[in-house]
Parts: C-alpha cells; structure tokens; sequence
C-alpha cells in the first residue's frame, strides 16, 4: 500500500515558485484573426513568439513548443518582474490546461511555468475570471499580464 500511496504523491509535484526558470504568457482570442504574440520571460531576458501557432499545437501529440525570438533590454524591463509575482494560486487551483475549448469562443490568457525539472500549463479563460469562483491572487495576476501585454504592444 505504501508503493500505491508513494506513486500517487510522486505525480502531484509543482514547480517551485521561488526558483522559475521560466514564464511563458499570451492572450488568445479565437474569434479574433488578428496577430496574437506569446512571449517567455526568464529572469535575464524576454522573448516572443509570433508564429501564431498556439491554438493549433496544443492539439498535437508534442503540444505547444516555444519558439521565439530575443527583444529588447528595454521591454524585459517592462514585464521582469512578473516572474517573481507568479501567485501560490496557480498551483493549488485546478485550472484548465492548454488542451480545452469548452466549444465556445475562446478568450484565454495563457500561461507556463517551469522550475527547470517540472512544468505546468494553464489557461484563464475570461469566461472563467468573470463568473467563476477564482482567487483574488489569480485574477490580480491575469489583470496584471494583461496591463504587460498592453505595454509590450
């Protein structure tokens, strides 16, 4: 029983918050055919990926690999510090994953993170910030990317 017990708590490990190699956000609107970027955000740089490819990986057997290309100095200065703002939250609340729809008009703020050993993917859709019961910390934090995103544009 202790085996069982060990392989279960074995799969619930999460990223650790304090040491992130990585966040990776975007905004997503399906019924937009607008440009929509996805940009990652380590501690010494930020990148964006502007394939706009997204919303058709996920859906792939590898998913959803990042692929961009490095910006300025001066818009890493813009968005740094969300690395360190990534709330608790994000790991307890069960959030939808990258491979959803829910069969309705996608308006989703992307996110991953990633300590280096474990990752986890999640998105909140604005369906999910306007009628669902999510935490302060996680509807601060979309606000707060969604601000980012305005600056980076």
């Amino acid at each position: 029983m202790l085996k069982w017990l060990n392989r279960i708590f074995k799969n619930i490990q999460k990223p650790n918050l304090e040491g992130l190699e990585y966040l990776i956000f975007g905004r997503f609107f399906s019924d937009n055919y607008g440009a929509y970027e996805i940009y990652k955000l380590t501690r010494s740089e930020l990148l964006v990926d502007k394939r706009e490819i997204w919303h058709i990986e996920r859906y792939t057997k590898n998913g959803y690999t990042f692929v961009g290309e490095l910006l300025s100095q001066e818009k890493f200065e813009l968005v740094k510090d969300l690395i360190v703002q990534v709330p608790n939250e994000i790991l307890d609340k069960n959030l939808n994953g990258f491979y959803t729809t829910g069969n309705k008009n996608e308006d989703k703020l992307i996110v991953e993170i990633s300590d280096g050993i474990i990752k986890k993917e999640i998105t909140i859709d604005d369906y999910e910030f306007e009628t669902e019961n999510l935490p302060t910390e996680l509807r601060k934090f979309r606000l707060s990317i969604e601000r980012k995103i305005k600056e980076l544009d």
